[in-house]
């Protein structure tokens, strides 16, 4: 029984030294959700969190919403109060899977991969593909992804008087470095 714990304790040890994990505390996460000939209804937060799990290709993402940051003040306090409700749903999340993923293959090149997950916004959880841009860059991951969401899969509203400004489909630009974890 002994040498049965000793042995499982020596496992679980060697695998968190070997399992390499990146993280990033200052992903840029931007969206606009802009309908042409209107005022822009952009937003950039350069606070989000990520982890890699560069073993298993594992990765997972928090957001604060109301860190993020408008180019006018009452459009940060509508985006907030109105339409994601930052004090009752305060952060976004997603926990996927980096498809094919193999940290060996990576250079100083872009090469894409597939990124299959779920999405939380407003507390609703959807799942989700998209493309994402990875590379590696001495110690470092990049990983740069554009897609888009339907707001109506998140529960956001839009009232009409600003229905014909704001567009229901967002598009979503990650831009993430991430440095190996200690």
């Amino acid at each position: 029984m002994r040498s049965y714990l000793l042995t499982l304790i020596f496992v679980v040890c060697v695998q968190n030294i070997v399992a390499q994990k990146f993280y990033t505390d200052k992903g840029l996460t931007k969206f606009d959700g802009s309908k042409a000939a209107f005022e822009p209804i952009k937003a950039n937060n350069n606070k989000t969190v990520s982890i890699i799990d560069s073993d298993s290709g594992q990765i997972a993402a928090v957001i604060l919403i109301s860190e993020f940051d408008f180019r006018l003040g009452l459009m940060q306090e509508h985006f907030n109060e109105n339409y994601l409700e930052s004090n009752i749903y305060p952060k976004s999340t997603f926990e996927g899977q980096i498809i094919n993923f193999n940290l060996k293959e990576l250079n100083g090149d872009f090469k894409e991969f597939e990124i299959e997950g779920v999405l939380m916004i407003k507390g609703v959880n959807n799942e989700i593909i998209t493309k994402a841009k990875i590379r590696k860059l001495d110690e470092k991951i990049e990983l740069k992804s554009v897609f888009s969401v339907m707001l109506s899969d998140y529960n956001v509203k839009i009232p009409k008087i600003v229905f014909k400004k704001i567009d229901e489909e967002v598009k979503i630009n990650l831009n993430f470095v991430y440095e190996r974890k200690q």
